[in-house]
């Protein structure tokens, strides 16, 4: 079943359960509402368990960000709404966090996040090496940041949701299309190295839920691809970007297919397995056995 499309806004998101887009919603309105995310898919296919708890425990213990998301954070925003940077973060003092100048300066800024000049200054060195790479620029030239797109699942009626750090309108009148494009920060951007970042992190399973979900959301839209820039974190921010062969965008294809199936499965019988609960006989990794041997 696939709803009629639904354009709202973001006073009406929390009662939203049909398909459609919403523009300008709160990232916590987002996180909070209904939908199966690629993130919740992706604790999912760890365990039913892992995604059960942190979407329905009421009383679960949200972890703070770890400084390298928070640098990423930081690099999206003035990568994707440079206006906007100084009005979420504020540059504060280099003075100890338990003086009378910290609590005042924190006092004056209600609301927004305080960083320090080399954060601000290295989100935007990024966002520099980004906007100078000619492909990321051309993407950049027409769009919009963070639409939240919902759809329901063909096969499964499931609701799902996801949220493209870019979304870059091509294509005609007569056939119209999009390009997404999604920022990711990383310790090595080159072609190697990303492809290890790809399959460790799941951004090939993210690439093809995005996808679908434009389509899904824009009936008679076609989706082109999802282009990954890529800047490194540290001096000199090298950047680059990447879209992901068919190969392993089929692999990514069927194991969403998996993870929606199963999540479906489980939801139907209200089961949310964790491992197995039988006493289990394990060895060393297959790489560490094959190191052994050669020894």
């Amino acid at each position: 079943m696939t709803d009629a499309l639904t354009v709202v806004d973001r006073t009406q998101v929390k009662p939203l359960l049909s398909t459609g887009w919403v523009r300008g919603l709160d990232n916590d309105d987002y996180h909070t509402g209904p939908g199966l995310s690629h993130s919740g898919l992706k604790r999912l296919m760890k365990s039913p368990w892992h995604y059960f708890a942190v979407a329905h425990e009421h009383d679960r213990h949200e972890s703070a960000p770890s400084p390298q998301m928070f640098a990423g954070t930081l690099c999206h925003c003035a990568v994707l709404e440079p206006n906007q940077f100084d009005r979420r973060y504020r540059v504060g003092p280099e003075v100890n966090k338990n003086s009378n100048a910290w609590k005042e300066f924190k006092a004056a800024n209600p609301g927004a996040e305080i960083i320090s000049a080399k954060q601000r200054e290295i989100a935007f060195a990024q966002a520099s090496a980004l906007r100078a790479h000619p492909i990321v620029a051309e993407l950049l030239s027409c769009g919009e940041p963070e639409l939240s797109l919902y759809w329901r699942d063909p096969a499964t009626d499931v609701l799902c949701k996801c949220r493209p750090d870019w979304v870059h309108r091509c294509g005609t009148l007569e056939h119209p299309a999009a390009i997404l494009m999604d920022v990711k920060t990383t310790g090595d951007a080159s072609a190697e190295g990303f492809s290890k970042a790809v399959a460790n992190f799941g951004y090939h399973t993210q690439a093809d839920w995005y996808c679908t979900g434009y389509e899904q959301a824009f009936p008679g839209v076609r989706c082109e691809g999802m282009v990954f820039a890529v800047v490194e974190n540290e001096f000199p921010y090298a950047a680059a970007a990447y879209m992901l062969d068919e190969e392993t965008l089929t692999i990514a294809r069927e194991r969403n297919r998996r993870g929606l199936n199963r999540y479906a499965e489980c939801e139907a019988k209200a089961l949310w397995p964790c491992y197995p609960s039988e006493l289990q006989v394990i060895s060393l990794p297959r790489y560490e056995l094959m190191r052994e041997r050669a020894a």
